[in-house]
């Protein structure tokens, strides 16, 4: 197809190597997010991508102590709405119809229609959603694949919560604990996957090609994803977050960081790293570099200064 086609076009040179693997290399040394048609521009905050608003806490160790979770590259844009107003479930059910005979969402699962329920407290009509788009990377050069086991176990820290825990253990956070933030884990709101990058080698050649699938399907429950060297998904997740919170700026400015766990799959050298399940951070921007891409109107209104970005998933 065409796009498949403009793919095999593009040159390593383009993105400072002389091969496509210096090439990503010298990419994922500054950790800028891959470019694909749903993350184009991102880098420099326009384009159909949007900006990045969250991207890989810089590793402390050395190289020798690395682990599969710092060859995981998380990064986040926002699915922008025209407002920048964050979604409610009285938008769901306008857009859903309002000649439905199915009754909405009542918290915690009661009365709630199979096509878009989800578990508790999933659909609140009390909460305030958030569809972000997840990019993830392995970046790890040579072999080495790394797994995702769940995306539902990710987990979003609020400033508050990030500066508890790192003084208290992470280990406290637990299954019971009610976050600011919480992963919708099912229903049409549930994570979908919306692009895998993979590469082939041609037939005959030592060239790679670049190839994209797209989709829109909603990930199953414990739906593990593997990516080898350089692969990249896109996901779409929503987070629900407290109701006093209208704006897209007001998630943004609060969220600290997003902690995806990683285990190592095939082709580590050590074994003790192979058998390691650890976590990838990725960082929030600051306050003061979210309003960059912000602007407040007349009468209470906010609305993006790149329009360009408000492109549905």
């Amino acid at each position: 197809n065409s796009s498949s086609s403009n793919n095999r076009k593009r040159r390593p040179t383009t993105y400072g190597g002389s091969t496509w693997k210096d090439a990503y290399c010298a990419l994922s040394s500054t950790m800028r997010i891959p470019e694909t048609s749903l993350t184009s521009g991102a880098t420099s905050g326009s384009g159909s991508g949007g900006a990045v608003f969250a991207s890989p806490r810089r590793g402390r160790r050395s190289s020798k102590q690395k682990e599969a979770a710092d060859y995981l590259g998380v990064w986040c844009l926002v699915n922008h709405a025209e407002n920048c107003r964050v979604k409610t479930v009285e938008s769901l059910y306008r857009r859903r119809g309002r000649g439905s005979v199915q009754p909405l969402i009542i918290s915690n699962n009661v009365n709630c229609p199979s096509s878009i329920s989800g578990s508790v407290n999933s659909y609140n009509p009390n909460k305030h959603y958030l569809e972000i788009k997840l990019c993830l990377q392995n970046t790890k050069s040579g072999y080495g694949s790394i797994s995702i086991p769940s995306i539902r176990d990710l987990t979003v820290a609020s400033l508050e919560e990030e500066e508890y825990f790192e003084a208290w253990g992470w280990d406290k956070w637990t299954n019971e604990y009610e976050s600011t933030f919480e992963i919708v884990q099912s229903g049409v709101w549930g994570p979908k996957l919306l692009l895998r990058r993979q590469f082939s080698e041609e037939d005959g050649d030592d060239v790679h090609s670049l190839n994209d699938s797209h989709s829109s399907n909603i990930l199953s429950n414990n739906k593990e994803i593997v990516l080898r060297p350089f692969e990249t998904v896109v996901l779409s997740i929503h987070i629900s977050c407290p109701s006093d919170m209208v704006y897209e700026t007001d998630v943004l400015s609060t969220l600290s960081c997003i902690r995806v766990p990683v285990s190592a799959r095939e082709g580590w050298q050590c074994t003790a790293t192979k058998k390691a399940s650890n976590l990838a951070v990725a960082e929030f921007l600051d306050e003061d570099l979210i309003w960059e891409y912000y602007v407040q109107l007349p009468g209470g209104c906010m609305s993006l200064i790149d329009r360009s970005q408000l492109v549905p998933m």
